[in-house]
């Protein structure tokens, strides 16, 4: 017959009944865990809830349909087609036909549940929105959704301590927002600092402390600009006193020598001077000179900071011990002297 004839020039015809098994028990065992998976609550509920009507009857009678397209497909074949069929043939056939029949039978069956159940969950959801209209969002987000009343499908069996029940509640929403932030905050930490664009604790400590050397030297010209004799102070740090030192061996040396045992000008490593110690004395005659006696004034030529150094320098080498040092000049101070200057 035409049908048969069509089959056989199909290759592989004979794996088709066994995939058709295999999509009818997949399909069953979907079925099987979709039911399986239901809230027990729900599924009481949808017993006493009838399908709805003339769907059964709807399925029965297109499956009566079928098998009458079937056999009338048969029918029209001729009889000796039909008696060199073989027994395992007819078989095979049928097996196609039920297993195609029974698939559609399932799927007209599960669409109903599946409607009846979408019912019936818009309703549990509008039922449920009214009564969550009375919870404020702030409720929600502290994760007290749920009322009290409400709570009795969270008790979980048999964790009853002193009367006390343990409820099976989900993570409030702030704790989920808060671990989410923790996370997205750390790729965030590690892109930034591990793709090179920020600095670690170390190049960042560099930057500052060079960034602070700058604000230094800002801060310290702008105070050396307002600096004179009267509201000048000494200077101890060992490094800026180095500067003075060396600022001092390049102008002052010619006339004071390297080590201030005095040239042409007077020691200054004794307790005897000509115009006063101490570091406003000092800061006075660097800045305005002594022009009778041959000492330039360097008020032009230093800046004030520059004289400030200079000056702590010299403070420094009193009681030092020159190569050749001159003679005293000028008049002896002592220590009163001194500390008064």
């Amino acid at each position: 017959m035409k049908f048969r004839n069509y089959l056989e020039t199909i290759s592989g015809i004979s794996i088709y009944p066994l995939i058709s098994l295999i999509i009818f028990f997949l399909f069953f065992v979907s079925l099987l865990v979709f039911v399986l998976r239901m809230d027990k609550k729900t599924l009481k509920k949808l017993e006493s809830m009838p399908l709805n009507d003339g769907v059964i009857k709807k399925g029965i009678l297109t499956v009566a349909v079928l098998l009458m397209i079937s056999v009338s497909a048969f029918a029209q074949a001729p009889i000796a087609e039909i008696q060199n069929i073989s027994g395992t043939e007819i078989v095979l056939y049928l097996l196609l036909v039920v297993s195609f029949f029974v698939a559609v039978q399932l799927v007209i069956t599960l669409a109903s549940a599946l409607s009846t159940l979408n019912k019936f969950t818009k309703n549990k959801k509008a039922a449920q929105s009214k009564t969550r209209e009375t919870i404020s969002w702030w409720r929600k987000f502290a994760g007290m959704s749920v009322m009290p009343a409400d709570e009795k499908h969270l008790i979980i069996e048999g964790h009853d301590y002193d009367g006390i029940h343990e409820l099976d509640n989900r993570m409030p929403p702030w704790l989920q927002s808060l671990f989410a932030g923790t996370i997205v905050i750390a790729i965030a930490y590690f892109a930034y600092y591990y793709s090179g664009i920020g600095d670690f604790q170390l190049a960042e400590l560099d930057k500052e402390m060079a960034q602070a050397e700058i604000d230094k030297k800002i801060y310290m010209e702008k105070v050396g600009a307002s600096m004179d004799e009267n509201n000048v102070a000494q200077l101890t740090d060992p490094a800026i006193v180095s500067e003075g030192k060396k600022t001092f061996q390049e102008k002052c040396s010619a006339c004071h020598g390297m080590d201030g045992g005095g040239t042409v000008g007077p020691n200054l490593t004794d307790n005897y001077w000509l115009h006063g110690t101490g570091i406003k004395n000092i800061f006075k005659t660097i800045k305005y000179g002594v022009p009778e006696k041959g000492m330039i004034s360097w008020e032009k030529q230093l800046s004030p900071t520059d004289i400030q150094k200079v000056a702590s320098y010299v403070m420094t080498l009193k009681g030092s011990t020159p190569a050749n040092p001159k003679e005293p000049q000028g008049e002896l101070m002592t220590d009163e002297k001194i500390a008064a200057n």
